[in-house]
């Protein structure tokens, strides 16, 4: 194989591993996020909630989910 062929290859599969564990780390955010926002609404902790909605957004951001993230902003 050819020697400048090797790192660009080897930076790709390395930035297709992190986005991996980015969207998998996304996802239990905004579970976390999506859990914490209803025990604040239930309870009546507007912080807690709040907190909640932080994690939603921040978790479909980092799953690539621009448009859900703007969605879950806006409520």
């Amino acid at each position: 194989m050819n020697p400048r062929l090797l790192l660009p290859l080897t930076l790709a599969f390395a930035v297709a591993g992190l986005a991996a564990c980015d969207k998998e780390a996304g996802r239990k955010q905004e579970t976390v996020g999506k859990v914490q926002s209803g025990v604040g609404e239930v309870i009546g902790d507007k912080d807690l909630k709040a907190e909640g909605k932080k994690d939603q957004v921040a978790g479909n951001v980092k799953q690539g989910e621009l448009k859900d993230a703007v969605k879950e902003a806006k409520k």
